[in-house]
């Protein structure tokens, strides 16, 4: 298999029913993988299955909720049934919230912080058993610029939620990497997605003059999913346009 192939993996894309998982779901397919789009939407999940599959792809979608760890449980090991293995867990699903401090609610922050970080650890936890089987294991997690920085548009559930994905990724990259599984990141800037599509126009500050697009953000997660970073783990790309360089 050529080194940056992805021929019989399979691969968990959370939230991959559109936007920016589903550029992942895709991308993952075109070299070679099967990608399983993992959505709490089951409806468009199954629909943007369907699309990839009538383009010759192989995927398949599962209702899954990443605040729930009866669904990950279940899910995963079902995944895992079907196909035989786990080489590749990308960590997209989240939501976002611009909530000022003074009106953020317990609830909101704790509804936040279930999805954007605790989701990615149980999803992570879920998967370990099965791709410490598999001769290639690779944890992608989604992270933000709002994680790094503080997001002044996002709240501050997002921003602490985000930045503990960046944190996160490195504690389970040094407990991972005796098994030979990578587990790295992907801190977006300003994409436009349907999620931001209210900010098209906001390229002030960006070096390169545009937004990021889902494709962009993809193309790392590919990079990190395959062979060619199998000497990278606990890092992370900034994919933002050159906004923060550090």
């Amino acid at each position: 298999m050529s080194i940056g192939r992805l021929d019989q993996r399979v691969a968990i894309v959370t939230g991959g029913a559109r936007g920016i998982g589903l550029a992942v779901a895709k991308i993952l397919c075109e070299f070679g993988a099967t990608s399983v789009i993992a959505d709490i939407n089951y409806d468009q999940g199954l629909k943007s299955s369907e699309k990839l599959n009538e383009k010759g792809y192989a995927t398949s979608a599962v209702k899954l909720d990443v605040s729930s760890p009866e669904s990950i449980s279940e899910n995963i090991e079902l995944i895992y049934e079907k196909y035989g293995r786990i080489d590749i867990l990308v960590n997209n699903a989240g939501i976002l919230d611009s909530t000022s401090i003074p009106e953020l609610t317990v609830e909101a922050w704790d509804h936040l912080l279930d999805i954007d970080l605790r989701g990615v650890h149980l999803c992570s936890q879920a998967v370990l058993p099965y791709m410490k089987k598999s001769d290639c294991g690779r944890i992608i997690n989604l992270s933000s610029q709002a994680g790094q920085l503080g997001g002044w548009k996002a709240g501050v559930n997002y921003s602490a939620a985000k930045g503990g994905v960046l944190a996160l990724t490195k504690a389970y990259a040094r407990y991972a990497a005796k098994f030979g599984i990578t587990v790295n990141a992907v801190s977006p800037g300003f994409i436009l997605t349907d999620m931001t599509a209210s900010r098209s126009d906001e390229t002030t500050g960006i070096p390169l003059g545009r937004l990021g697009t889902a494709e962009d953000v993809a193309n790392s997660v590919y990079f990190l999913a395959s062979d060619l970073s199998s000497y990278i783990t606990g890092f992370t790309i900034d994919v933002n346009g050159g906004y923060f360089i550090h």
